[in-house]
């Protein structure tokens, strides 16, 4: 299948997951593989509040570290002020941030990133209030390596889709709860 034919069967489904909202998951990893990433989400976090929430995902992230990402390292992670800050559906990695070898002498990097085998992600804006961001992530690990001029162009063909799907399944819900303790739903 050439990539026009990938691309309008991903649309397709993507807007099918807006009607069904039980498609998400398979649709998440999808989109992941076709960006150029073994694992994805759909997610949100709030800079302000240092916590966050996981509305669905594919792929190879740890239950073990998604967990510790919410609980501790969203603090830590020096790519959420840019995230929040970015453009709705601009395609943002690590380089477009910070320096990549900043990024490596991290903390962050060493203690989540580097024990996963994770190097970088590419992530896009899908909506944002005053205080959080919900977002689109690929991941990319050492086998698929920085995020490159390729995956920025998958992710700027598929990105509005998924925005708007999601918009329009009414999906993700921005207010923040007193009772969200960033624990992942």
């Amino acid at each position: 299948m050439d990539l026009a034919e990938q691309l309008s069967e991903l649309i397709g489904e993507i807007y099918d997951a807006a009607l069904d909202a039980s498609l998400w998951g398979e649709v998440v990893g999808k989109a992941g593989r076709f960006v150029g990433g073994p694992a994805a989400a759909i997610y949100a976090k709030s800079p302000t509040a240092g916590n966050g929430n996981v509305y669905y995902e594919s792929g190879t992230i740890d239950p073990y570290y998604r967990q510790l990402y919410f609980d501790k390292y969203v603090k830590l992670d020096p790519t959420t002020t840019g995230q929040y800050f970015a453009d709705v559906e601009q395609p943002i990695s690590v380089a477009d941030i910070m320096p990549y070898g900043e990024f490596l002498e991290t903390r962050f990097y060493k203690e989540w990133c580097r024990p996963q085998g994770l190097v970088d992600s590419v992530n896009a804006v899908l909506d944002k209030s005053v205080t959080t961001a919900a977002l689109f992530v690929v991941f990319r690990y050492q086998r698929e390596g920085i995020v490159d001029d390729e995956t920025r162009q998958r992710m700027r063909l598929i990105v509005p889709h998924i925005r708007r799907s999601v918009l329009i399944g009414g999906l993700i819900d921005l207010r923040v709860r007193p009772e969200s303790s960033g624990r992942i739903a």
